[in-house]
């Protein structure tokens, strides 16, 4: 006894597989979505953070966590990777000037009153200022960031 399919059903079973498969695949609008989901977290956790200098090496490690989470989202639109890799650079900028603004206030903080010291306290600030430069910026390229994604994503086909 023969089992196989006859012939004229095999085309259209192909055809459906095919379908079906290709209905499995991540789509640019799922893949948005799980980008942006992954951006919202992070962007709910940088807004969470109560910044001093003396808690920004702890901030920064919330930021790296929230990092990682954007860097685990798998995607295959290569305007979605673009904009992954947009977002991780600003998370790698924004952890980096948290670490650095607490170290600076951890060695202010040991600084003697001493004629070294007053320099060392005037070369932080500078790095302070500097670092406080750099998370304003990248706070706005997360925002331009994210308009960018917005617009992409609500996009019709």
């Amino acid at each position: 006894m023969n089992h196989s399919l006859p012939h004229q059903f095999r085309f259209p079973l192909y055809a459906l597989i095919v379908l079906l498969l290709a209905s499995c695949t991540p789509t640019k609008t799922s893949q948005c979505r799980r980008l942006i989901q992954a951006l919202d977290q992070g962007t709910t956790t940088l807004n969470r953070l109560e910044l001093t200098p003396m808690t920004g090496s702890q901030a920064a490690d919330q930021v790296e966590f929230s990092l990682e989470a954007i860097k685990t989202v798998q995607l295959t639109d290569e305007t979605n990777i673009s904009f992954q890799n947009r977002a991780i650079a600003l998370y790698g900028k924004i952890g980096t000037a948290l670490r650095e603004t607490s170290g600076i206030a951890t060695m202010v903080s040991n600084l003697q009153p001493t004629p070294q010291g007053l320099q060392t306290r005037n070369q932080a600030q500078t790095q302070v200022a500097e670092a406080i430069a750099t998370l304003e910026q990248s706070t706005q390229d997360a925002t331009v960031l994210l308009a960018e994604i917005e617009q992409y994503c609500l996009k019709q086909p």
